[in-house]
């Protein structure tokens, strides 16, 4: 066995261990921010309730190659406050997660949020809904402080760039294996403030 063989499990352990101790902290910090979140009125759209859960995950199964589904039922409890579903007809047609995390400056600590996932049903694509959703939830983010929103979008996605770009997103960097294994994606930015 040689000597690469022996540090090589050690530095995966550590690894590992590291991106536990930093969703935990992930998590804490952004939950506790938060505390007094102000919601606005928005027609159709809603914070996310247990029972809409079946439907958000078939959007996302059918948008997305990569199954989220734990991960988004995690997001619609930790994060329900801007975890947003947009209706039509009394029907689920999509949904867009956030979640929050500090962010740290010479003025303080402030928030910026992530879009985790969003999605819209396929029949109901190219109709505004998810630009709609997206900027109303961008409102409610302005209102409770956020000083800028993150995404993650795969270089292919075409369509969903241009929402982005209209909603005043900006290409930030190109960045490797967040948007999928082996798969180029941009990590855009929205300042708000």
């Amino acid at each position: 066995m040689g000597l690469t063989n022996i540090h090589v499990k050690p530095c995966i352990f550590f690894r590992t261990i590291s991106n536990v101790l930093s969703n935990v902290v992930h998590d804490t910090a952004g939950a506790y921010m938060l505390n007094g979140w102000k919601q606005i009125e928005k027609e159709n759209i809603e914070i996310v309730n247990d029972t809409m859960l079946p439907e958000i995950l078939r959007i996302q199964a059918e948008g997305f190659r990569d199954n989220r589904g734990r991960d988004i039922v995690r997001n619609s409890k930790k994060f329900r406050e801007i975890f947003y579903v947009i209706r039509s007809q009394d029907k689920i047609i999509g949904y867009c997660a956030y979640y929050l995390k500090p962010n740290f400056s010479i003025m303080g600590i402030g928030k910026k949020s992530v879009i985790y996932s969003i999605a819209v049903d396929r029949e109901f694509r190219n109709r505004g809904f998810g630009r709609r959703l997206l900027e109303e939830s961008i409102k409610e983010m302005k209102l409770n402080g956020v000083s800028a929103i993150l995404l993650y979008v795969s270089v292919n996605n075409i369509p969903a760039i241009r929402i982005y770009e209209k909603a005043g997103f900006s290409v930030v960097k190109e960045v490797n294996n967040i948007c999928g294994q082996e798969e180029k994606c941009y990590k855009m930015e929205l300042k708000l403030i």
